[in-house]
């Protein structure tokens, strides 16, 4: 039986809803909307804090929940509230914005409040401390939408809406000082066993019921995960607790939490993660997927006791992103070609290699992406699983239940596999069967933590395994590093800084044509200049050379000085490249890539580009510029048929380094090409006063392009489908031998 409720207030004892009188109501819901089983179910598990969600979930509509509280607790039902009717200054702003409640003006001496959901007891908590013990408080139920409705017509929510999370959060904040979550209370059915859900903005503005610990830390996880970080750090001090987020390799302030909201915000991560919440002095980690959307993250969460407090540090792994291609991985033409080379061995191991957070594990689900096939068996072990793959067996490590990477590896040889990737190398057990098992007819990829590929063989050897056993079993080491790309937005052509260039020391002659760019800063890359980012690579291929040295123990420098006369192009010149064609800067380069000194290392000349050496004087060399392998193909046997020396390179960055090796009689350029277009190559060799003829090639028959192009200088234009006879013609016409 259904008892109604008596608005007095009176030492926070009044004649309301008791604990029992919720799961009542989700009956009478049930009975009243005629839900069907499975619906009536979920409803029925709900908790008070998700009363709204748990209906939007099973189809009702919040008008639906709303009239159905007010008939089940025999309180008036309203549709609109008069801004003209509200009296904000009983509580705050933010916070009936944040609890879906409306302070309503006196009447006859009353108190009225008009809220949406009378079974959150912190709105009754806080309704009871406004008012006296001789008052009558009368309550109104209305809906969330109607709340957030009415407090932007009296123009709240304008205040807080569109800022940054910095600026929208600090009277937040302050406001649930009061209301705090006691350190180690865990708020009843707001996690789930296996995944965590967190809420939009706009739920967040419709949905008030939550606890303010629970908003708070849904408020910095939906930032963070909406502003692309990588990690979440929740940092104590001694008077506030700082949250900053890893933005493309880089951390950003992003909020100061008051000291108060320490305890419960640590408290309520170490929930989320399954992290015992009573003990402070011992580093733990934890794991936790949440949910945002349709979008699911995986968290790693670490706390590590600190002078202030525990620190916590989340990584964000976003299991839904889309695999990078091989091929979209911005590796230089002739280093992607020896990697794929690499790859196409029956055995051995292939190694990437670099410090954490420089994208390895993207590079190797990119490698599994590009060998996966219907005919090959691809087992992984991996902690964690970071990217679900179809079309092969992934095997997630457990250290507790005694599956580690070494021992995952033993069981994975009796499941009859092709391919194997091992998620990392970092002991002398796991190193060891993985040297085993390439020796034995399968083909393994693996990372490794160090500076640069040569330093790969040392670290190996010093893990305990024999010189003879690496070098046997190594079949290609790819380094690399991340780097921040220009913004796009914002980028204007500026010169690498004094600073820059002092710091580089003639290490590595810079490009003779190159496109210097910078971010000047605007609201797209919030004012830093830069805005995602691409790798850098060095890839040492393991030749018969290179094992000889492995086996004789040689350093590191000694390895890495052949690999270079080989035509390996370090990290740092890959980079320098890369600035060159203004897709960064000389100075982010400088920030991650080591800086060995290249002077004496007897590949000076091949520093600059692996193009092949400068062909006779009296064989007119032509440059083919093309990112279709096959038009390259066709174009090269065309020209050398005719006796021409050809290089060819695939887009035009590699141009401009061939350009700034030698001179070429000819230049066949794509108009339409990645990276640097063959127009914006064109205008630099105008502004280097190089004076090459240009032929263009398209399969555009857009006219504003050829009349672009011969106004830019070339003196001629080729429409695809290539003809052998126009080509030859108009080649012969242009060098004019």
């Amino acid at each position: 039986m259904r008892v109604p409720v008596r608005a007095h207030v009176l030492n926070l004892t009044i004649d309301r809803i008791g604990p029992t009188d919720f799961p009542r109501f989700r009956e009478f819901l049930i009975k009243q909307t005629d839900l069907p089983s499975e619906k009536a179910t979920t409803l029925s598990k709900t908790t008070p804090v998700k009363l709204y969600l748990a209906g939007t979930i099973v189809g009702l509509d919040e008008v639906q929940i709303a009239k159905a509280l007010a008939e089940f607790l025999w309180l008036p039902y309203v549709e609109h509230v008069r801004p003209d009717e509200l009296q904000l200054d009983v509580l705050s702003p933010s916070f009936c914005l944040m609890h879906g409640l409306i302070p309503l003006q006196n009447t006859d001496g009353r108190r009225r409040f008009v809220l949406s959901n009378p079974f959150n007891w912190e709105i009754m908590d806080a309704i009871a401390r406004c008012a006296t013990s001789a008052q009558v408080v009368q309550l109104l139920v209305t809906t969330p939408n109607t709340v957030t409705t009415t407090l932007k017509a009296h123009g709240l929510i304008g205040k807080l809406a569109g800022k940054s999370l910095a600026e929208s959060t600090k009277a937040q904040l302050f406001d649930m000082l009061e209301t705090v979550t006691p350190q180690g209370e865990a708020e009843e059915g707001l996690v789930d066993e296996d995944e965590y859900e967190i809420l939009s903005s706009e739920q967040m503005q419709q949905m008030g019921h939550l606890p303010p610990v629970v908003r708070l830390v849904n408020l910095f996880l939906t930032d963070a995960v909406n502003r692309g970080a990588s990690d979440i750090h929740i940092e104590p001090h001694e008077t506030l607790l700082q949250v900053r987020y890893r933005l493309d390799g880089v951390l950003v302030d992003a909020m100061k939490i008051p000291k108060a909201m320490q305890a419960p915000t640590i408290s309520r991560l170490k929930i989320i993660a399954n992290l015992d919440i009573a003990e402070h002095r011992k580093p733990q980690d934890g794991r936790s997927r949440l949910r945002l959307q349709d979008r699911r993250i995986d968290l790693r969460v670490s706390s590590l006791p600190s002078q202030f407090g525990e620190k916590v540090v989340i990584r964000l792994l976003d299991s839904a992103m889309n695999l990078a291609h091989l091929d979209r991985l911005n590796m230089e033409e002739n280093l992607l070609r020896r990697f794929k080379l690499s790859l196409s061995s029956p055995q051995g191991i292939v190694l990437v290699t670099g410090p954490t957070g420089s994208g390895k594990t993207t590079t190797l689900y990119a490698v599994l992406n590009h060998l996966k096939t219907p005919a090959k068996n691809i087992i992984t072990v991996e902690n964690p699983i970071e990217y679900q793959m179809t079309g092969m067996t992934q095997v997630q490590i457990e250290p507790k239940a005694g599956l580690t990477f070494a021992t995952g590896l033993r069981s994975i040889l009796r499941q009859d596999p092709n391919i194997i990737m091992v998620g990392e190398i970092r002991d002398h057990e796991t190193a060891e069967i993985a040297m085993e098992v390439s020796q034995t007819g399968h083909f393994l990829l693996s990372t490794v933590h160090t500076n640069d590929s040569a330093g790969t063989v040392i670290r190996l050897i010093d893990l305990g395994i024999e010189p003879f056993q690496v070098a046997a079993s190594l079949v290609g080491i790819l380094a690399q590093r991340l780097v921040r790309k220009v913004c796009v937005l914002c980028t204007v052509d500026r010169a690498p800084s004094a600073e820059a260039l002092e710091q580089l020391r003639g290490r590595v002659p810079l490009p003779d044509i190159a496109s210097w760019k910078a971010g000047a800063g605007c609201a797209h890359c919030q004012h830093s200049g830069y805005k995602g980012r691409l790798g850098i690579h060095e890839f040492l291929d393991v030749t018969d050379e290179i094992r000889d040295l492995i086996t004789k123990r040689a350093s590191d420098q000694v390895i890495r000085g052949a690999a270079r006369a080989g035509g390996m192009r370090s990290l740092l010149e890959d980079g320098i490249a890369k600035a060159a064609a203004g897709l960064t800067t000389l100075e982010e380069v400088l920030r991650v890539a080591p800086q060995y000194d290249t002077k004496t290392s007897g590949a000076d000349k091949q520093v600059s580009s692996p193009i092949s050496k400068t062909s006779p004087s009296d064989v007119p060399t032509i440059l083919i510029i093309d990112d279709e392998e096959d038009t390259r193909a066709i174009i090269e046997f065309l020209l050398k048929k005719s006796g021409y020396h050809t290089i060819t390179v695939a887009d035009g960055i590699e141009a401009l380094l061939a350009m700034g090796s030698r001179t070429f009689d000819l230049i066949l350029s794509d108009i339409n090409m990645p990276n640097l277009n063959g127009l914006q190559l064109l205008e630099l060799s105008n502004q280097k006063g190089l004076k090459t003829p240009v032929i263009f090639l398209t399969g555009d028959g857009n006219k504003e392009y050829e009349q672009k192009c011969l106004e830019l200088g070339a003196v001629d234009y080729i429409t695809k489908p290539i003809k052998n006879e126009v080509v030859q013609l108009r080649v012969k016409r242009a060098i004019g031998k």
